[in-house]
């Protein structure tokens, strides 16, 4: 988790730089962000499958060996945006999918008991906290002295050399034995009927679907809005290392809080939270501001992923909760790219990010809201279906 936030913290850092060197407008690498997200949710019900028949570490192990190579071509290969689309859009975007939170949370699954899945979950989740705390500052400083070939190339070293090996060396490691094949399929067996017939899945794919918006506006267009704003490198970078050190605190919370409150209260609340951290992108710009809306992100961050899996592993089970999570999150990543295209479309036309950041805010809000909807009783009523 903290290694792969690399292929989306290169390309933030780097997004301006790219869209000069290819002679592209920023609405052009607005839609190769906004692919790389929707490809990454489009795999995550493929990964979520892998994960359950072949086990999380070697998925990870694939989506190692396919970054990297992604990466290491991207670096030597000639400046050509159909090939980067290619490359990251798809071959990258497969890759973060098959290494983050869906065989993470499957891992998890097989490892921990049913009162310790969330609290785990958040601990490894926080990987990517750590890579916004020590690698996003880093990144930075990349970019003031390195081109992006360069930077592209060593990283695809990085995840196809070492990496993948280590990762291979897990994958040998046996993990504790998931329910047998016969009782799998037994749960399987009208698996979606019961699902689409089920409310609160649609309440918390909506949820995820402004999850996924409002985190791809940060990960795509924060940097520029802030380059924008006039805001110094050295006010990013610590900007950035306090969004993820608050997502690494509020991921440890959430996991903690989730094993003694309700947890469809505590993901309304993290979903009220990420509408106040939208509506501070509205406030006029200042060091003030860029701290405070950092702070107040990163504390809604990790939450809404750790409870949404919470809640869907005690909803339908831990027999088809990859692919049940792994659906939610293909639409956590088609409003991902929803909110990469209209912030990048948006600035084009308009010259700001504004009315995409009030559509945001006004999505986490109604998210927030019909999350209360969700409710225990409905939870041991769709549960006694699969059993």
């Amino acid at each position: 988790m903290f290694l792969s936030s690399a292929f989306k913290g290169v390309f933030q850092v780097y997004f301006n730089d790219l869209a000069l060197s290819f002679e592209r407008g920023r609405s052009d690498f607005g839609f190769v962000g906004g692919v790389f997200l929707l490809v990454s949710g489009l795999a995550s019900p493929m990964v979520g499958a892998l994960s359950d028949r072949f086990g999380p570490i070697w998925t990870v192990l694939i989506g190692s060996v396919l970054g990297g190579g992604a990466f290491l071509l991207l670096g030597l290969l000639p400046h050509q945006y159909w090939l980067f689309v290619i490359l990251y859009g798809l071959l990258a975007a497969f890759s973060l999918a098959a290494m983050t939170f869906v065989p993470m949370g499957i891992l998890v699954d097989r490892l921990f008991d049913q009162r310790n899945k969330s609290f785990a979950y958040a601990l490894i989740t926080n990987g990517t906290a750590i890579g916004f705390i020590v690698l996003s500052p880093f990144w930075l400083w990349l970019q003031a002295h390195f081109e992006w070939q360069q930077v592209f190339f060593v990283v695809g070293l990085l995840f196809l050399g070492p990496l993948a090996l280590l990762f291979w060396l897990g994958a040998r490691v046996p993990l504790p034995a998931k329910e047998s094949v016969g009782h799998i399929q037994e749960k399987r067996v009208g698996t979606w009927p019961v699902v689409l017939r089920d409310p609160g899945f649609y309440v918390l794919a909506f949820g995820f679907f402004g999850c996924g918006a409002s985190m791809a506006f940060i990960d795509v267009h924060l940097v520029p809005l802030w380059r924008d704003a006039g805001v110094s490198r050295a006010s990013m970078g610590m900007s950035l290392s306090l969004f993820g050190v608050l997502e690494m605190i509020s991921g440890l919370a959430a996991g903690w809080l989730a094993l003694r409150f309700s947890q469809h209260r505590l993901l309304a609340a993290f979903y009220v939270l990420r509408c106040l951290a939208m509506s501070l992108l509205l406030a006029p710009s200042g060091i003030v501001t860029t701290y405070v809306f950092a702070a107040v992100f990163g504390a809604s961050y990790l939450g809404t992923v750790i409870l949404t899996s919470a809640i869907c592993l005690d909803r339908y089970g831990g027999a088809v909760k990859g692919q049940v999570f792994g659906m939610l999150f293909l639409v956590h990543q088609i409003g991902a790219f929803g909110s990469a295209q209209l912030g990048a479309y948006g600035y084009d036309r308009l010259g700001s990010y504004q009315a995409t950041v009030m559509v945001l805010a006004m999505l986490t809000a109604i998210a927030g809201i019909s999350s209360l909807f969700l409710s225990s009783v409905a939870f041991r009523r769709t549960q006694s279906e699969f059993n």
